[in-house]
């Protein structure tokens, strides 16, 4: 198998932790959307991550697709709890997906757009989009340990944090619960071995959020 995209996304990340989780040897292509999107879009139209290419050739897109795909061919280490247990890892992970979601189209107003360029209720927007997941997530996080194993609301969720940490950190905040959740996720073994990349970031433009927009 083939991922194809950058870890500092939240959406890549999560793949490639679910394949290391499932035991799933691949290759990875560390291609931007941006940089590299004329070549992105030979895998998928839209140009964007992640992307999984499977042994027969067949190409697998978006991250809950492919998630879905690897519970389905390993069930033994499905990621997705059966039964009533169900409902509360697929409501975790919607509100995570959502979050990542909008924190990369923060990031693409304020890292990618020239200031002059920027729609100032957009941003407030998204602003408050992410406040209102972080409110919701730190709320389920606080009240009782998410889930007591990794299951797929755990990677979006974990992912995405990390996410913010690196990219937006004042935007987490103070929410000690989501903090506790996504250093349990990092000391994960399936986590450690697909750790989040700056260093990609970096190399592709994208960088931590910049200090005029703290204010």
């Amino acid at each position: 198998m083939i991922l194809w995209g950058l870890m500092d996304s939240p959406f890549v990340r999560r793949v490639a932790v679910a394949l290391h989780h499932h035991g799933c040897a691949y290759q990875r292509r560390p291609l931007s959307v941006f940089r590299d999107f004329e070549t992105m879009r030979a895998t998928n139209p839209l140009g964007q991550a992640p992307v999984l290419t499977l042994p027969s050739g067949a190409v697998l897109t978006d991250s809950r697709a492919i998630l879905e795909w690897l519970d389905a061919t390993h069930p033994a280490t499905s990621l997705t709890p059966a039964g009533d247990a169900m409902l509360p890892v697929l409501q975790v992970e919607a509100v995570a997906l959502s979050l990542a979601d909008k924190a990369v189209l923060l990031m693409g107003e304020l890292i990618r757009r020239p200031v002059a360029l920027r729609d100032p209720e957009a941003i407030a927007r998204l602003q408050t989009q992410i406040t209102g997941a972080l409110d919701w997530l730190e709320d389920r996080a606080a009240t009782a340990p998410v889930f007591e194993r990794l299951t797929r609301a755990d990677l979006a969720l974990g992912c995405a944090t990390k996410y913010l940490a690196e990219k937006q950190p004042r935007r987490l905040g103070e929410r000690p619960a989501l903090m506790r959740h996504s250093r349990w996720c990092e000391a994960q073994p399936p986590f450690a071995a697909a750790p989040y990349s700056a260093a990609e970031a970096m190399a592709t433009g994208w960088r931590p959020e910049p200090e005029e927009e703290k204010s």
